[in-house]
């Protein structure tokens, strides 16, 4: 995978070249498409957005100022020059946050048309296995800087190019983002896994009251189509419910200054018993422990 960080001057000047797409805000631009469409975010007071939920695949780009993004128990911060890769179906909360010293915020976010990302899987199937955690850092370079340039110009109009070439140019982004393994690709992106789509649910509001009726409404399918779903991928919803849950008190308690407590509220459990022996039954050790190694720097 893709990890090199671009030095301050290559940074600089990369974040110019996209400048003059993140110029004034078009985000009302995103909604009611089903081809790829360039926009830009730009606010000069700190926003929230909460219980996003990605209709296609997209990349944003920071241009100035820092996104957070919220996912379940994971939060990360993405500052000019970061972008982050979503695909479609992904539940997040975001956060803009103006630059301290201009005052403003600036991302691009490209989305991408369904039947790009089929076709780029038509295209390269060696690289529809990767499937990166939601959230990975994409850095801006020159190949990415200069295929979001290349595309800006065709999506913005400034170039005189048929629909066939745009979406090439589209595809030129979703191929380096693809060979970085930063963006999952699949040969059947409108019926992608269940399996997957109930993960990229449950993740993002994991203290919910989860239950077969709630996760099929969500997923616009009947509790049956959704029982049949899964058991076809080998896969349960308890199952799933399990390993999410559990994934997230493993982060919160190693990597957090939480408690047991705080785990324990952040991933739907009434009961510490249980909790806790659900937690010892899949790391082998109970969750104090957990807490114990990284208080000790093990």
């Amino acid at each position: 995978m893709f990890t090199s960080t671009p030095n301050d001057d290559v940074r600089r000047r990369l974040l110019q070249a996209l400048q003059p797409w993140a110029a004034t805000d078009t985000r009302h631009l995103i909604d009611g498409h089903d081809h790829s469409v360039l926009t830009a975010f730009v606010t000069r007071t700190r926003e929230a957005v909460g219980e996003l939920t990605m209709p296609s695949a997209a990349l944003v780009v920071v241009v100035e100022g820092t996104k957070e993004v919220i996912a379940g128990a994971e939060r990360r911060a993405y500052c000019a020059g970061e972008a982050i890769a979503l695909p479609a179906g992904a539940h997040v909360d975001v956060v803009n946050v103006p630059d301290a010293v201009s005052g403003v915020y600036r991302a691009l976010c490209i989305t991408f048309a369904r039947k790009l990302v089929i076709e780029a899987a038509r295209l390269w199937p060696s690289l529809t296995a990767s499937r990166p955690p939601l959230g990975t850092t994409v850095f801006l370079d020159d190949a990415l800087c200069s295929a979001i340039v290349h595309a800006g110009e065709a999506l913005a109009g400034t170039a005189d190019v048929s629909r066939r070439l745009v979406d090439h140019r589209i595809l030129e982004i979703l191929l380096v983002l693809a060979e970085r393994g930063v963006l999952p690709i699949a040969p059947k992106y409108v019926d992608r896994s269940v399996a997957e789509a109930v993960q990229l649910l449950i993740r993002h509001r994991l203290d919910h009251a989860w239950t077969p009726a709630a996760v099929a409404e969500r997923l616009s399918m009947s509790e049956a189509t959704l029982r049949r779903r899964l058991k076809g991928e080998g896969a349960t919803l308890r199952d799933i419910l399990l390993s999410e849950r559990m994934q997230a008190a493993r982060l919160i308690l190693a990597e957090r200054d939480a408690d047991v407590a705080e785990a324990i509220a952040a991933t739907g459990y009434t009961s510490r018993s249980h909790f806790s022996r659900h937690f010892q039954q899949a790391f082998g050790v109970p969750p104090s422990a957990m807490r114990a190694r990284r208080s000790s720097g093990v």
